[in-house]
Formats: structure tokens, C-alpha cells, sequence
């Protein structure tokens, strides 16, 4: 009977032995690290920690381009149109034969102290000051009480789509121009046609058609050179 007891207490432990041996098996091979059927390695390719531990590129979306801000976007180009309600002389650009103070513009006409200022059909867009935004250029006569009628040219530099005077040439008395043309590429250059005469000729009469090149220096419209052909009206 003691014998049958003895065997039977020597089964249960053997049992309980190899019960707590298939567990400790178990709980190995469920830490990712074990070989065992079931066992999964660590999915690296998903992870979204980089390798110096924060979190991972963008996680998984593009960034964002930053939007440029207005005053870095080029302006559009002016329009003829705009420069009859335009300045045409401040504290920084005295007109050439243009009485002092500051002049703009009305529906292409100024008038004050007996003198008239009007706007000339002529005008051509395009980059004269070098900053890539398309500027515009004019001509406008100054007429006096006496007999003159002064023609000027005028560059008006594009100031975040607003014209301003930037600089001005005269043409003399009595010389009406007939074309204005911005060259496409550089160097920024103006081309105007108008008419003249010569040195012994009266000055009621134009005798010279005329064809010069200007560029912008500072407040002044430069002429480059010119060519003259005869006239006859």
C-alpha cells in the first residue's frame, strides 16, 4: 500500500515537472526573440522611429512647400490705360517744363496756372528699370499760355501694379511723337520716333523725322543715340 503511495506522489511530480517546463518553453518563444512555430520577427520596415529615435520622416506624407508671400510674387504689368489716372510728377521726379508741386493725372489731363498737361496716345509695356516687372513709357505735352507745346517722355516704374513716375526726358517744343517701342531683351532701351528739325529750320514747321534709343538713369530718361531722316508733311 505505502508502495502504490510512493509511486503514485512520484507520477504527480513528474507530471508538474513537465507542465511548468512546456510553459517556461512558451513564454520564450512569445517575447519575438524565440525560434519557435508562431515566433514573428520585428517588423523594422514599418517603424516609424528614425535611427536617432524621434519620429520618422513625415511620417508617411509629403511636406508641404511653403507658399510664397505676396511681396515675393512678381507684379503684373501696368496698362496705357492706368496712366491716365496716374502721377506724373512728385517730390522725387520734376517734370521737364511742368510747373512745381505734384501733378497726377485726370482722365489723361492736368491744368493749373494757365499751363495744360496732357497725356499722348504713344505707349508701349515692358521692363525698363530692371526688376522684371513690366514698366511704361509715354509721352505727355505741356502747352503754355505763350505758343509752346512741349513734349516730354516719361518712364513710369511698376510699383506692385501701380504706376509712378520714375523718370522723364523733354523732346523738345513742338516735337510730337508718332511711336514708342520697349525692346523684348535687355538692355531695357526705349525706341521713340518723333519729329524735329533742324538748328536753322523755324520752329513752326518739323522737317526731321527722328528715331532714338533711351535708357533709365536715375530720375532721367538718357538718350543713347539717334537717327534722322527727312520729313515732309
Amino acid at each position: 500500500m505505502n508502495g502504490t503511495r510512493g509511486r503514485t506522489r512520484r507520477g504527480s511530480w513528474t507530471i508538474a515537472s513537465l507542465v511548468l517546463a512546456s510553459v517556461a518553453v512558451g513564454c520564450q518563444d512569445t517575447d519575438g526573440g524565440g525560434k519557435g512555430p508562431g515566433a514573428k520577427s520585428p517588423d523594422r520596415g514599418r517603424s516609424s522611429q528614425s535611427p536617432g529615435g524621434g519620429a520618422g520622416h513625415d511620417d508617411g506624407k509629403e511636406s508641404a512647400e511653403p507658399s510664397p508671400r505676396a511681396s515675393d510674387r512678381p507684379a503684373g504689368g501696368l496698362t496705357c490705360d492706368q496712366l491716365r489716372n496716374a502721377e506724373l510728377q512728385n517730390s522725387e521726379l520734376r517734370l521737364p517744363d511742368a510747373p512745381p508741386g505734384s501733378i497726377s493725372f485726370t482722365d489723361g489731363r492736368w491744368e493749373g496756372d494757365g499751363i495744360v498737361i496732357e497725356l499722348q496716345p504713344q505707349c508701349d509695356i515692358g521692363d525698363m528699370t530692371g526688376d522684371a516687372a513690366p514698366d511704361a513709357v509715354a509721352p505727355v505735352k505741356v502747352t503754355t499760355e505763350g505758343t509752346g507745346r512741349f513734349y516730354a517722355l516719361v518712364t513710369w516704374r511698376n510699383d506692385a501694379g501701380t504706376p509712378v513716375p520714375a523718370a522723364a526726358a523733354s523732346l523738345g517744343d513742338r516735337t510730337p511723337v508718332e511711336s514708342v517701342e520697349i525692346s523684348t531683351a535687355p538692355p531695357k532701351q526705349a525706341t521713340v520716333v518723333h519729329l524735329t528739325r533742324g538748328d536753322a529750320d523755324p520752329a513752326a514747321v518739323v522737317t526731321i523725322r527722328r528715331t532714338a534709343v533711351y535708357r533709365v538713369a536715375g530720375p532721367v530718361m538718357a538718350e543713347l543715340h539717334h537717327s534722322d531722316a527727312p520729313y515732309t508733311p
